[in-house]
């Protein structure tokens, strides 16, 4: 992406602001409120790209507009930073972009520019709730997304030639699975943990159905993963599988490389489910995914349990992350790099936006996702690695959890 590409139309409005015609950007408004935003304008003799226009009108004076997290680098405020037209209560900036991009976006005003990989964890986590309270989504952009009740409903760029999103959609022709809860205590500690299990309905007479294990179940359920399960079987592209979604007390602890929650997770919770329902556990069959540290906990319990997951389905993966004491960043990629291969396939994904430095000034996921990927590969791993033009956002999981089932699992269309 170009940070100093000008839209034409914001040219246009610009050239008659100067040349004085006061009813310029009213008339410009109520235009974009018919055809509604992103404003998109085609590039001459460029099939890839578009260029791609944000537009912020100030009921209030106000210092500066950002989009968050943001199209240029993803929670970086100075490359999206929108720009005030002189003498108007109009903000705008045009990006441009490919056409395959899918994200999501708010506006927050007067915003402190500052970078979240500047900030403290607990201090990042503060500064958001703050910051929170004040986004808006886009006025003109009848699109909306809200991946949880405790964020604010984000707006939504999806173009054309964004791949995977029909996975997602309900289809009324298509069975649905059954959705089961249970609670799981562990017999060591005592722990009590609440889990999912779903089962997609598909052909009868297979005898050995896949097994999909996915951390931050009550996300993955908010997201509509039952719908991507039940099309993919429909369709034919991946077997009938159980799907067992994870409900974690604290993923900060549980999801960062943790021994004892994959202990739990393969010795007694698994075994558990897959007695329960009479299931082979086949690792090769097995697949363990999740996002952000839930892509690090998955990649982690196969390195310490490949004789129980076979595949590894990653999706904007924090292999930045290290313990407190760690001398280096990307701790679990230097285990794989020193411990003898596994008998384990890897589906990494991770999206385009995703390069601003990450928390203490690690490398962003976008680098450390591609420095794993070259160290599974220089090890002699099997992986399947996608970057998808998106950030690090809801919206771009559902298709890529689909992309990446096809690839661990799928049968040929």
């Amino acid at each position: 992406m170009s940070q100093l590409v000008i839209s034409p139309r914001i040219q246009e409005l610009r050239r008659r602001v100067e040349a004085g015609d006061t009813s310029a950007v009213e008339t410009f408004w109520h235009q974009l409120t018919r055809e509604g935003t992103p404003l998109l304008e085609a590039l001459e003799g460029d099939r890839e790209h578009l260029l791609l226009t944000l537009v912020w009108r100030a009921e209030a004076p106000v210092r500066n507009v950002v989009v968050v997290p943001g199209l240029e680098c993803i929670w970086n405020p100075g490359p999206n930073q929108l720009e005030r037209m002189p003498g108007t209560d109009l903000w705008h900036r045009t990006w441009r972009v490919r056409r395959d991009l899918r994200t999501t976006y708010c506006f927050s005003p007067d915003e402190p520019l500052r970078a979240l990989h500047e900030l403290e964890p607990d201090e990042e986590a503060r500064y958001l709730q703050e910051r929170m309270k004040v986004w808006r989504s886009d006025a003109l952009n009848p699109r909306h997304f809200s991946p949880n009740p405790s964020l604010p409903p984000m707006s939504v760029i999806e173009l054309p030639d964004a791949p995977g999103g029909h996975w997602a959609a309900r289809r009324p022709d298509v069975p649905e699975g059954r959705l089961e809860q249970g609670l799981f205590r562990d017999a060591r500690s005592g722990r009590e943990r609440t889990f999912w299990l779903y089962r997609a309905l598909g052909d009868s007479t297979t005898t050995e159905p896949a097994l999909l294990v996915l951390c931050d179940g009550e996300g993955h359920l908010e997201l509509g993963v039952m719908d991507v399960l039940d099309n993919l079987v429909a369709d034919g592209r991946i077997p009938p599988l159980v799907c067992l979604l994870l409900h974690h007390p604290d993923r900060e602890v549980e999801l960062t490389c943790n021994d004892t929650f994959a202990e739990e997770l393969a010795t007694q919770l698994l075994p558990r489910v897959c007695g329960e329902l009479r299931i082979p556990a086949l690792p090769a069959r097995t697949v363990i995914g999740g996002w952000s540290y839930g892509g690090l906990a998955a990649a982690f319990a196969g390195l310490r349990h490949p004789e129980v997951f076979g595949n590894v389905l990653s999706q904007s993966g924090s292999f930045w992350w290290a313990p407190e004491d760690a001398e280096e960043h990307e701790w679990l990629t230097s285990r794989f790099a020193s411990v003898p291969r596994r008998d384990v396939r890897f589906y990494l994904n991770v999206g385009l936006l995703e390069r601003g430095p990450s928390p203490k000034n690690s490398p962003s996921q976008l680098v450390a996702n591609r420095h794993l990927r070259d160290v599974l590969r220089a090890r002699g791993y099997d992986v399947t690695y996608r970057e998808l033009n998106g950030g690090h956002d809801y919206i771009g999981w559902p298709g890529g959890l689909a992309d990446g089932l096809m690839s661990l699992l799928g049968r040929e269309a």
